[in-house]
């Protein structure tokens, strides 16, 4: 091996149709020492040459009898890489189409082995002639992934990533099958524990990125469901609030502070478990409910508060002042729920 800290890691790439970028790509990085590892996803006997090139250029080639998509191929090669080599110490992801070179490749080998806890993005400038469907599907994905996770980083579309050893088991259990492995990894960061250590690459486009099969619209809504998700709890927990007071205040005749106070007992323990296990998968530890009742009290202060002060400051009823303190509270409560209650 050319380098010892390179000899330590799989480049990882799995392909769908290739063509000659596959076996020139396959071949330098042959020449750097580096054990490569294919996955071809159901390309078939029309692609098999390419892989039998590949194959008599030392790399190893993990097939699929039928196209099952990005995230499986991906999953496949990692199980792979494990198996067949029990000193692995990372794994890094690139695409068969051209657009990650290996001077790039080589630099996320040594950046996850100064950083064995954080998953290692090789991210794009999207400077200078962009695709329009590129520039702004990652400014969309990377904006929604920001408010849904609490993580920051450039670029949520790149394929050049470095996984370090002991996030492997975890990466094969995650959901996907196709493109949206790729983003449901960045969303299981911190059930994962993992850090994000980003590494600036060269940006390259072939053909205006024809052969991209990114969706902004459909990739920014998978990251949404984390958003839609808490709304829904949201809702249901008012509609249930709701209805437990009218039904303590009218069926049952109880005072309206006692209708209220076991209504909102009710809602608000059906709220605190659907945040807990179908918005935030089940994190938070053992004093999440400790935490979010202390905020419940907090937010329901800081709303009455609120509802009496600003109508004597500015020509505003209390009843029409209540729906943008509400809103506004509803979206601090997400992200003190995300960053705090509900934090890993």
């Amino acid at each position: 091996m050319e380098n010892a800290k390179a000899s330590r890691a799989v480049v990882l790439i799995p392909a769908y149709k290739p063509d000659e970028r596959l076996v020139a790509l396959t071949g330098e990085l042959r020449e750097k020492g580096l054990d490569v590892l294919l996955v071809d996803d159901g390309g078939g006997e029309t692609f098999a040459p390419i892989f039998a090139r590949c194959r008599a250029l030392g790399a190893q080639v993990a097939t699929h009898a039928v196209n099952l998509g990005k995230g499986r191929a991906l999953k496949t090669g990692i199980n792979e890489a494990l198996l067949t080599w029990p000193d692995l110490a990372s794994i890094v992801t690139a695409d068969a189409d051209g657009q990650h070179t290996v001077a790039d490749i080589l630099r996320l080998i040594d950046a996850v082995e100064s950083h064995p806890d954080a998953l290692v993005l090789g991210s794009r400038e999207f400077t200078g002639d962009v695709p329009f469907k590129s520039r702004w599907g990652n400014r969309i994905t990377r904006a929604v992934y920001a408010l849904a996770s609490g993580v920051h980083v450039g670029d949520t579309q790149t394929g050049l990533r470095a996984l370090p050893r002991r996030s492997l088991e975890a990466m094969l259990r995650i959901d996907g099958e196709r493109y949206e492995y790729e983003m449901n990894v960045l969303l299981k960061l911190r059930d994962m524990n993992l850090g994000v250590f980003e590494v600036p690459i060269e940006t390259i486009y072939i053909d205006d990125n024809a052969g991209s099969h990114f969706n902004p619209v459909r990739d920014a809504l998978r990251i949404y469901m984390v958003i839609f998700k808490y709304l829904f709890s949201s809702v249901v927990s008012f509609v249930l609030d709701y209805a437990l007071y009218w039904l303590c205040l009218g069926r049952f005749g109880l005072p309206p502070l006692l209708s209220y106070a076991l209504a909102r007992l009710v809602s608000s323990q059906v709220n605190y478990h659907l945040n807990k296990h179908t918005v935030f998968s089940g994190r938070g530890g053992k004093h999440s409910m400790a935490k979010y009742y202390a905020l419940a009290v907090v937010q329901g202060l800081l709303g009455a508060g609120l509802v009496q002060l600003i109508p004597t400051l500015l020509p505003i009823s209390a009843a029409v002042v209540k729906i943008p303190v509400d809103i506004v509270l509803f979206a601090v409560s997400y992200l003190i729920q995300r960053d705090f209650v509900f934090a890993k």
